[in-house]
This record gives structure tokens, C-alpha cells and sequence, in this order.
């Protein structure tokens, strides 16, 4: 009997807790993804270092007047060419960091980071 009661107790009190701070207590929580930008200007990736998190978009912009690429060998980062004023969109989704470059203009380099 005393097991019983001391059973619908704790559960009880779990039950009073709000469904978040349970989440949110074993990491658990959603979180609302953010966007991200990266500028190109200047041959340039502006900021050149992003930190970001799963599930994040970064959007990469050229503002230049040539195209350029965001292309990672290994991260699977692949604009294509992006002329003047086009936007492309990447979702992070795998922890690490990756190193990208413009295909056209190889000293322009950048890195991503997902945490």
C-alpha cells in the first residue's frame, strides 16, 4: 500500500510540472531555428566565421558584381553560381565545422560552425 501511494505521488508530481521544464531539464526542447546571413562583398564572406546551430539557415547573398559560389568539398555546401543580387539558402544539419571556398575565386574562404 505504502509503495502504491508513494507511486501515485511521484507521479503526481510530475504531472504538475509544466511539459517544457521537463523537456527543457533533459535537453529536450525545441528551440525555433534562426536565419542566418552571409554577405558577399568586396571577394569577400562577410562574417567569414559562422556559428550556428542544427537546424539554423544561413542564407549567403551576393552583393558583388562577378558571381561566386559557396562550395565545400566535404560538407555538401554547394551554391552553384550565384550572380548579382542572388540568394542561396543552406540548412544546417550535421555538428561540425566546414570549410568552404568560392569555386571562381579560391582565396575567398569561409567557414561554417554547427553546434
Amino acid at each position: 500500500m505504502k509503495r502504491q501511494v508513494w507511486r501515485a505521488r511521484k507521479l503526481a508530481m510530475f504531472a504538475a510540472l509544466p511539459v517544457s521544464g521537463i523537456l527543457t531539464q533533459f535537453g529536450c526542447a525545441s528551440r525555433k531555428a534562426e536565419s542566418h546571413e552571409v554577405a558577399i562583398r568586396g571577394f569577400q564572406y562577410a562574417p567569414a566565421t559562422l556559428s550556428v546551430r542544427t537546424g539554423d539557415t544561413v542564407g549567403w547573398t551576393n552583393q558583388d558584381i562577378v558571381p561566386h559560389t559557396a562550395t565545400g568539398e566535404a560538407s555538401g555546401l554547394n551554391s552553384g553560381s550565384m550572380d548579382t543580387g542572388k540568394v542561396w539558402r543552406y540548412v544546417a544539419v550535421t555538428k561540425g565545422s566546414y570549410s568552404y571556398k568560392c569555386a571562381f575565386h579560391p582565396t575567398m574562404v569561409g567557414t561554417i560552425e554547427v553546434r
